[in-house]
């Protein structure tokens, strides 16, 4: 009966595996990508461009892996009760962390999650009137693209509703490009845009198909060592349409265009595809839980139960016999656990903080020591009236004014008020930290006032600050790759050492910077722990 249950489980995970990409590409998440694939699409009749939205070759699939995963989550996988219970410790109270812990729960094996803050969640944070009375805003990880198949999966298994952005009464708000004090429309940056792409995609037909660290040709490394500001220099952009595509890489990637590897816009698009290209997994930011994505990381720790720890800080890690030995400290002792397996999940901007001694291989030292880390900051202030609506637009804005990105945290929420996010990266996220809140969301406010007319008439007293980079336990948004990183460490952040595994979005290879990536590879860590205790 439990050999059965097992196997129906591996077939369930066979499905999902299939159906999400081989590529080790990123899906981008602004406007500006999905405007890539008409841009090539008009550039040349004689191009035929595939986008692959939902990465499984058709929707049937595509809901048959949801399906599939769903099923994963909710149904307990008996573990052999003649084995002992090992001794499981999770690093991390963030979504990678839980999500392990509950996998592991269902397939009958009890882990403790130690968490060094006093929260659950990580950089999913959710604000509940805050700033507007009634209304939701995400201070962290926000949008759940139609592709992000664990996080709609438990969505799906909690009964969690979601908010889709994708129903019809939205599609004609439009999208702000305001640039040299005027707006650009769809049309024109599609038009602008039109000769660089087939630029990038001549370059990304000489790239291979799946970059790491372990199999990568000569032209993969020499892209790599080039800056995407080099780059989009090489390919003659200029004026608004290169500043366009800084900002949007600069807040996408969360890091100045001239720290990142121009690979991060090559890898977008797959040039395998016979007489045409196909563009990655265009993220479309479709969804939000309705209620606030702290509704998911709820969820999870009320099925975990009281196997959280908080207060425990990460200090050290050594091997002792076939486990780990990790010393915590908590308020006023550092205490030791002995542990058969260990899954870490803290963005490595905290592990270069623990001492590992020389356990981890040199690719994985240098990776812990050296990898990229966007500087996004949010600020969200509140409005009486969402005045971009009856302008014509949904509130999402690029810019080369001093907020560069922005857009309605509050779409889809009843009501006349609402809630605006700024979102800055690079040297500008660093910089909004300084100064009060009230003054940064003052100058910003004026800056959006050129661009929606009225809006500094309609903003209230309230707004809200949260500055990733200096966050203690996260000094950063997100992972990327800087330059040289792709063919340095792709393939190798997230691979596990013996019984020492890792989680959290950066070691996805599918889903980095997302939600999704830390959820699924956590589920993929407590897997692995299952396959080899079963």
């Amino acid at each position: 009966m439990i050999t059965r249950i097992y196997e129906t489980f591996q077939l369930k995970i066979k499905v999902i595996t299939q159906n999400y990409p081989n590529s080790a590409s990123r899906p981008g998440r602004s406007q500006l990508f999905r405007l890539v694939s008409k841009a090539l699409n008009r550039s040349d009749p004689g191009y035929k461009l595939q986008v692959n939205a939902d990465y499984s070759g058709s929707r049937r699939n595509f809901l048959r892996s949801v399906a599939a995963l769903t099923a994963t989550y909710a149904t307990p996988i008996l573990a052999d009760v003649k084995k002992e219970n090992p001794r499981i410790a999770i690093v991390g109270a963030g979504i990678a962390g839980l999500n392990a812990a509950y996998v592991l729960r269902q397939a009958g094996y009890q882990a403790t999650v130690y968490e060094a803050s006093q929260r659950i969640g990580g950089r999913i944070r959710t604000s509940h009137g805050d700033i507007a009375p009634g209304l939701i805003t995400e201070l962290g990880g926000e949008f759940i693209d139609s592709t992000h198949l664990d996080m709609l999966a438990l969505a799906k298994t909690f009964g969690l509703p979601l908010l889709d952005t994708g129903i019809e009464n939205e599609h004609n708000l439009k999208t702000m490009f305001f640039f040299n004090k005027r707006c650009y429309s769809e049309e024109q940056v599609i038009a602008e845009f039109r000769p660089l792409a087939i630029k990038i995609a001549s370059d990304a037909a000489r790239l291979s198909s799946n970059i790491t660290a372990r199999a990568h040709s000569n032209i993969d490394a020499e892209f790599d060592a080039i800056s995407l500001s080099e780059y989009l220099h090489e390919i003659g952009a200029t004026g608004w349409i290169l500043d366009l595509i800084n900002v949007a890489y600069v807040t996408e990637y969360g890091l100045d265009a001239s720290e990142l590897s121009c690979i991060n816009l090559l890898s977008m698009i797959d040039a395998t595809v016979k007489d045409g290209f196909k563009i990655f997994g265009e993220s479309d930011q479709r969804f939000k839980i309705q209620g606030g994505n702290n509704r998911i990381i709820d969820e999870l720790a009320q099925r975990i139960g009281q196997d959280v720890q908080f207060g425990h800080r990460l200090v050290s890690i050594r091997p002792n016999g076939k486990g780990f030995r990790l010393a915590l400290a908590t308020p006023g002792k550092t205490i030791s656990v002995d542990s058969d397996w260990v899954i870490l999940t803290l963005p490595f901007t905290l592990l270069r903080e623990v001492e590992m001694g020389d356990m981890l291989p040199p690719i994985k030292r240098s990776a812990v020591r050296t990898l990229g880390y966007g500087t996004n900051t949010k600020l969200v202030v509140g409005v009486d009236k969402r005045i971009w609506r009856e302008q014509g637009y949904s509130g999402e804005c690029y810019s080369d004014k001093a907020f560069q990105t922005g857009w309605d945290a509050s779409r889809l929420q009843a009501g006349p008020s609402g809630v605006y996010t700024f979102y800055l990266g690079g040297k500008a996220g660093i910089e909004i930290g300084d100064g009060t809140t009230e003054r940064r969301s003052q100058e910003l406010s004026a800056a959006l006032d050129q661009v929606y007319p009225g809006f500094n008439l309609n903003r209230t007293n309230a707004s809200f600050r949260i500055h990733w980079p200096s966050e203690p336990f996260s000094l950063g948004a997100y992972s990327c790759f800087r330059l040289g990183q792709w063919t340095q460490f792709n393939g190798e952040i997230g691979r596990q050492i013996g019984n020492l595994l890792f989680a959290g979005e950066h070691c996805s290879n599918k889903f980095q910077g997302y939600m999704n990536g830390a959820a699924e590879t956590g589920r993929i860590a407590a897997q692995a722990i299952i396959n080899s205790l079963r």
